[in-house]
C-alpha cells in the first residue's frame, strides 16, 4: 500500500502557474472553507472517540467574538446512556488554575491585595520552612507564575485512588507546617499544586467570601458562564456533569473513576466548565484585549498575565500569571493551560495576537489533549489562503458528494475519509492523532481522477474513483491499491 509520508499540504489558493484555475479577492469570494473544515473536525474526531474509546470529547473554536466551531461526541455516562453535549460539565482540573489566577488579579484590580504581599501576611496559618531565607519570601506574584520554590504537592496523595483524599484547610496547613521549599524565590519554575491551592484561601480571605461563591458570583455570573461551578456536585454528577473515565487497560476497556472533591485544592483543580461557557470565557478575554476598557478588570491587568513573570532554562514554556506563555516565529503571542485529574483531561491554547481560541475536553485519562487542539489548529489553518484570497477552478468538475466517504484500508491500515474540501477533495488518513502526515489534498483533472496538491501546486500523483454498472462510486485506486467505499 503506497503511504504518503513527509508531505506537507499547502493552503487552498493555487500557485499562478497552475492550470484551470482563477484567484477571486477575498472581498468577493469570501468563503473560508469553515463549513468543510467543520465537516472534516467532525469526522475526526468523532472517529478518534472510537478508535481510543474516549466516553466523550467536546471542543470549541473562537474566533473573536465568533464561534467558528463546536461539537460534542460520545456520552456523558456511559452506562446510563447519557449523551455529551456543548453544555455538559466536565472537571478542567488543573486549568482551574488560569481562573484562579484569574480571580487573583480582579483582587488585585480592585485594591483587595497587591502583587508583592507576603503569603505569611495573609494567611497566617502559612508555615513552610524557607530554606532560602536571604532570598525571598514567598508572595502573591510568586504563587501565580509557580516561582514560588514550594514543591508540588503534600503529602496527602490525593491524586492516588481509589479515594482520591483531598485535605481540608486545616489537613492542609497541618501538611505544610512539614514541609521546606525547594528552591529560592523566582529562580526557577517549579509547578506548584500547593501554591495555587494558597492562592484560592487568599481569594477567601481578601474577598471575605468562599471561593466558591465568589468565583461563581464575580467571574461566572457576570461572564453568564452558567455551566461552570466550583466543586463537582453528586447532585448532576452522571447527568449535567460528564462522569470521569480512567485509562484503558490492555482490553482498551475503561472504568469508571471516582466520584471526588477537592475541598483545600479547590484553587489548583476544582472547577468544572462546559466548551460553551469556555467559549465564553475566550471572548470576554478577546474583548478586552486592544482596548482601554474595565470588563470585570482593567485591559491592562488582563494583558499582564500573558506577559513573561518566570523562565527556566528546562525544556518548558515561560510562566506568565496562571498560563504558559510563548512568542511564536511570527510574534504572535500564545497563552496555554491543560489539566489531568481523576477522570479527565483537557487542553486550552489561546493566540491573543489574533485573538482566536481553542479547547478540548475529554472525560477519560491517557487522552492526549494538545495533540488535539494541534489538530484544530491545522485544519483550520488550511481551511484559509495564506494570501487572503480564495482559489475556485474554472472547470468545476464533478459533483464531488458521490466521492465523499470513508474507504477500507486493511489489512495494512484501518480507514481513511475522502471529504470534499472548496472544490477540491480532502483524504484524511483514520485514526489520526497528529494530523500531519494525514491530511491530503486533491484537485480534479479529468473525469473520475484527481491529483495531488501539494504547497498549492498540483503534482503527478493521482487517485482515481472506480464505479459499478450502475455508475455509483464504489472504490478509489490510490497508488496501485484499490480501497472500497464503505459508506
Amino acid at each position: 500500500m503506497k503511504v504518503h509520508i513527509g508531505i506537507l499540504l499547502g493552503c487552498l489558493c493555487l500557485n499562478s502557474a497552475a492550470t484551470h484555475s482563477k484567484t477571486i479577492p477575498a472581498q468577493l469570494g469570501q468563503k473560508h472553507n469553515y463549513e468543510d473544515a467543520t465537516k472534516l473536525i467532525n469526522v475526526w474526531l468523532s472517529a478518534q472517540k472510537d478508535y481510543e474509546n474516549i466516553p466523550s470529547i467536546m471542543g470549541v473554536v473562537v474566533k473573536d467574538q465568533k464561534v467558528l466551531w463546536r461539537g460534542a461526541f460520545g456520552k456523558a455516562n456511559v452506562e446510563a446512556d447519557v449523551p455529551i453535549s456543548s453544555n455538559s460539565l466536565t472537571s478542567v482540573c488543573s486549568t482551574s488554575k488560569v481562573f484562579t489566577a484569574t480571580a487573583i488579579m480582579k483582587l488585585v484590580d480592585d485594591g483587595k491585595i497587591n502583587l508583592d504581599d507576603k503569603v505569611k501576611d495573609i494567611l497566617p496559618k502559612y508555615a513552610v520552612l524557607q530554606k532560602f531565607p536571604s532570598a525571598g519570601v514567598v508572595t502573591v506574584r510568586s504563587l501565580l507564575s509557580h516561582a514560588s520554590g514550594l514543591p508540588r504537592d503534600t503529602d496527602h496523595a490525593y491524586w492516588s485512588g481509589p479515594a482520591h483524599n483531598f485535605p481540608t484547610e486545616t489537613e492542609l496547613f497541618n501538611s505544610l507546617s512539614k514541609l521546606t521549599t525547594l528552591r529560592t524565590v523566582g529562580s526557577d519554575i517549579g509547578y506548584s499544586n500547593i501554591g495555587y491551592a494558597l492562592l484560592g484561601l487568599i481569594v477567601e480571605k481578601a474577598s471575605g467570601m468562599t471561593y466558591k461563591d465568589y468565583l461563581e458570583s464575580n467571574l461566572f455570573t457576570p461572564l453568564k458562564m452558567s455551566n461552570s461551578v466550583v466543586e463537582m456536585q453528586s447532585s448532576t454528577y452522571g447527568k449535567q456533569h460528564a462522569i470521569g473515565y480512567t485509562a484503558p487497560n490492555r482490553q482498551r476497556q475503561r472504568s469508571r473513576a471516582n466520584f471526588y472533591q477537592t475541598k483545600a485544592l479547590q484553587g489548583a483543580s476544582g472547577i468544572s466548565t462546559s466548551v460553551d461557557d469556555m467559549a465564553k470565557f475566550f471572548k470576554w478575554q478577546f474583548r478586552l484585549l486592544g482596548t482601554s476598557q474595565t470588563e470585570l478588570m482593567k485591559a491592562s491587568t488582563l494583558k499582564s498575565m500573558y506577559d513573561t513573570q518566570a523562565s527556566t532554562t528546562r525544556n518548558e514554556y515561560d510562566r506568565g500569571f496562571g498560563y504558559e506563555v510563548s512568542t511564536d516565529k511570527q510574534g504572535n503571542r500564545w497563552i496555554m493551560h491543560g489539566g489531568t485529574c481523576p477522570g479527565y483531561v483537557n487542553y486550552i491554547k489561546l493566540d491573543v495576537t489574533n485573538k482566536i481560541g481553542y479547547a478540548i475536553l475529554v472525560n477519560a485519562n491517557r487522552v492526549n489533549t494538545p495533540l488535539y487542539v494541534k489538530g484544530l489548529i491545522e485544519i483550520l489553518k488550511r481551511s484559509q489562503s495564506a494570501n487572503g484570497t480564495e482559489t475556485l477552478n474554472e472547470n468545476l468538475g464533478p459533483e464531488l458528494a458521490q466521492y465523499t466517504g470513508f474507504y477500507d484500508l486493511k489489512p495494512w491500515n484501518s480507514e481513511y475519509y475522502v471529504a470534499s474540501w472548496g472544490e477540491d477533495l480532502m483524504l484524511m488518513y483514520l485514526p489520526a492523532t497528529s494530523l500531519k502526515y494525514a491530511l491530503y489534498q486533491y484537485r480534479h483533472v479529468s473525469a473520475d481522477t484527481f491529483n495531488l496538491v501539494v504547497d498549492g501546486e498540483m503534482t503527478d500523483e493521482k487517485i482515481e474513483f472506480i464505479r459499478d454498472d450502475h455508475g455509483r462510486v464504489i472504490k478509489v485506486k490510490n497508488g496501485g491499491n484499490y480501497h472500497s467505499k464503505i459508506k
